[in-house]
């Protein structure tokens, strides 16, 4: 059946919700305008969006900094969680959502460096999502995971992108990935053979160079320059989130999808560098970081 059909059918079964009196055709008519908008692959409007489901009632004991790490887990496969067991839940800072994800879950994440404050480690990973408008899950340089929003919701982190996913050329993500922003200067400024944060703009506090990870040459979706890289902690967690994200729910979550904003916003999604993060600041090219999930993620679970 072709989308013109598709929106004409959901736009009736909104008429009827809206209008139904007997709560059983309007429990009828909202179940449409669910498979509806499954078959156009889009958020269902969110008019008709299910509440959003209950949150853990208390945010959990800060871990010993030792313990920041989270150890390597089984879980068990398709529960279909919407909280992520290992994160720090922030009720108080939720973000408004745009809709829920065509499937209830995300396909994949797109990984971000926020390009701002990082050196106090949870502190920045909740300001990261309280002090922006956009949506995204965060990991402070301690290895803290927040989450602020359940994940069948999304709201905008990826900006002007592009990538084909699930067969479709998508102009625009974030309504399809998980935004993942791991707190970070982002790429460098070199003033002098000497290393800057982009806001250090009198270049009066220069980064220790021994810690900088200098890339000389363009290199799949790293973009040349000059990088912090994320701390083992920051990308431990990352994996062990995305391994997760996928035991959780196998048939929807695709370590294909798990792409830096460099690729959906470099030129591999729309034809430009618009954005360079991850870069050099993930200790190996996006490519090589889909295969580690794909060859841990087959030992964990088979």
């Amino acid at each position: 059946m072709d989308k013109a059909k598709l929106y004409t059918l959901r736009w009736s079964a909104m008429q009827i919700a809206r209008l139904a009196s007997d709560p059983k055709v309007d429990a009828l008519a909202l179940h449409q305008i669910e498979i509806l908008s499954q078959l156009l692959e889009e958020p269902i409007p969110q008019e008709f969006a299910p509440p959003e489901p209950p949150r853990p009632s208390h945010h959990p004991q800060p871990m010993p900094a030792e313990a920041a790490t989270p150890e390597k887990k089984r879980y068990p496969p398709g529960e279909k969680k919407l909280w992520y067991p290992e994160a720090l839940v922030r009720t108080d800072i939720r973000r408004v959502a745009k809709g829920e994800y065509p499937k209830g879950y995300p396909y994949g994440a797109i990984v971000h460096f926020t390009a701002g404050q990082y050196s106090k480690g949870l502190e920045n990973a909740i300001s990261a999502i309280s002090d922006s408008p956009y949506f995204f899950c965060s990991i402070g340089t301690d290895g803290r995971f927040v989450q602020a929003n359940p994940l069948n919701q999304w709201g905008y982190h990826a900006g002007e992108s592009a990538w084909t996913i699930a067969g479709e050329k998508r102009s625009g993500v974030s309504n399809f990935l998980v935004g993942i922003e791991i707190t970070n200067p982002g790429r460098l400024e070199i003033h002098n053979g000497k290393y800057y944060t982009y806001w250090d703009t009198a270049f009066k506090q220069p980064l220790d160079s021994q810690k900088v990870r200098v890339i000389e040459k363009n290199h799949d979706n790293i973009l040349a320059g000059a990088y912090l890289p994320y701390t083992r902690e920051q990308e431990e967690t990352l994996i062990e989130f995305l391994l997760w994200a996928k035991a959780n729910n196998p048939g929807v979550f695709d370590f294909d999808y798990v792409l830096g904003h460099d690729e959906v916003a470099g030129p591999k999604g729309i034809g430009r560098w618009r954005k360079n993060d991850p870069g050099g600041a993930l200790s190996m090219t996006m490519t090589e970081f889909r295969q580690l999930l794909k060859d841990e993620y087959k030992k964990r679970y088979g």
